[in-house]
């Protein structure tokens, strides 16, 4: 991967180890799964790999805790770089902002379930966004 993006072995090493602890967890893909996601999409793209992978070590912790596929997080990290040609560092920390505001939905089980499935508290951001129009819940 270092020979195909340019950058270098330690800096390769460092997010490959980052995106393989987070989303690997089950142990059933391999390095080479993940190396050729991002290689292409830093070919394809006017996202780097580089750009991408540092976007990617913003929020992998979170992507991952909420259940997101490395192939989800690495498109949303992709799509914010290449679309709006956002800095790695805006776009990783937006992502880690929207996925653990995300997060704080959570299912209240003592409530009976509505006719839209089981009952959910909502924190102050998904209420601020229903505010606006924006249902994060459909």
């Amino acid at each position: 991967m270092a020979n195909v993006t340019g950058d270098s072995t330690d800096e390769v090493s460092s997010y490959m180890t980052a995106i393989w602890n987070n989303f690997n967890k089950a142990g059933d893909e391999s390095e080479e799964h993940f190396a050729d996601i991002l290689t292409k999409l830093g070919a394809e793209t006017a996202a780097s790999t580089t750009e991408i992978t540092t976007a990617l070590e913003k929020y992998t912790g979170v992507a991952n805790t909420i259940g997101l596929s490395y192939e989800s997080a690495t498109a949303a990290a992709t799509t914010l770089i290449d679309r709006m040609r956002e800095t790695p560092e805006v776009a990783g920390t937006a992502l880690k902002t929207i996925f653990a505001r995300m997060e704080g939905l959570k299912l209240d089980g003592e409530i009976a379930e509505s006719e839209d499935g089981p009952a959910t508290t909502l924190n102050k951001y998904s209420q601020a966004l229903h505010q606006i129009g924006v249902e994060i819940k459909d």
